[in-house]
């Protein structure tokens, strides 16, 4: 059996969790980002930073970091989709809507 030392394991979680951001769904990159940052900032993180004995810590700085992935890539993707359009909806119920329809009437 193959035995894979712990901080190269961590980093193979990490690369995963990066990889499945270009080719995956966006469902699918929600799970894979949380579920592998776990793992990840367990094994990459020391027991010197965090004793063994206060886990938890490690846990939700995975879900942490896998939450950070998820935000991160959904800005970017927003910002890339709405680069240069500008919102044309008129809105009713505030002064610079009627100002924007009555200036369209003449």
């Amino acid at each position: 059996m193959i035995e894979i030392h712990q901080s190269v394991f961590g980093v193979l979680c990490l690369i995963g969790a990066g990889a499945a951001q270009g080719a995956a769904s966006a469902d699918t990159f929600c799970v894979h980002a949380v579920v592998l940052s776990v793992p990840a900032a367990y094994n990459l993180i020391s027991v010197t930073w965090i004793p063994v004995s206060e886990t938890w810590k490690l846990i939700l700085i995975g879900l942490g970091l896998g939450l950070l992935a998820m935000l991160y890539r959904d800005v970017r993707r927003s910002a890339r989709y709405f680069r240069g359009k500008v919102c044309r909806v008129t809105q009713p119920y505030s002064w610079y809507g009627r100002y924007y329809r009555r200036r369209r009437r003449y």
